[in-house]
């Protein structure tokens, strides 16, 4: 029992939200998640964090094989203030996925801390 309980405090501390702190050390080390962007095509040209794939939430249900990794791989899901976000973490731990975690704050939290954004079509 007691064995069961860790286990289970291990696997939940393993699913909580990663501050972007963490996500930009990670990536300075190579160790970067998979990062998935699930706002709107629109919305992820206006700006994303570098190495973000984008599949929209909407589109997830039928496009989560395009992830093309492991079900066991960690992943972190991230829009704008987290709602879309969450959406996508259980439909992707219904998917079988075990490792999905939310970025603490989604872009909003980024954005705040002023850290960099990928834009794409933007004018020099």
């Amino acid at each position: 029992m007691l064995a069961a309980l860790m286990f289970s405090g291990v696997a939940s501390a393993a699913n909580e939200p990663l501050a972007a702190a963490q996500l930009i050390q990670r990536q300075q080390a190579g160790q970067a998640p998979v990062l998935l962007d699930v706002r709107r095509v629109d919305e992820y040209r206006d700006g994303h964090i570098a190495g973000a794939l984008n599949i929209p939430v909407e589109q997830l249900a039928v496009r989560y094989t395009a992830l093309g990794v492991p079900r066991d791989q960690e992943i972190v899901v991230y829009c704008v203030s987290g709602r879309r976000a969450a959406r996508a973490q259980e439909m992707l731990q219904a998917q079988g996925y075990s490792h999905v975690r939310l970025l603490d704050g989604s872009i909003n939290a980024w954005r705040q801390q002023k850290l960099p954004l990928v834009r794409e079509g933007a004018t020099p």
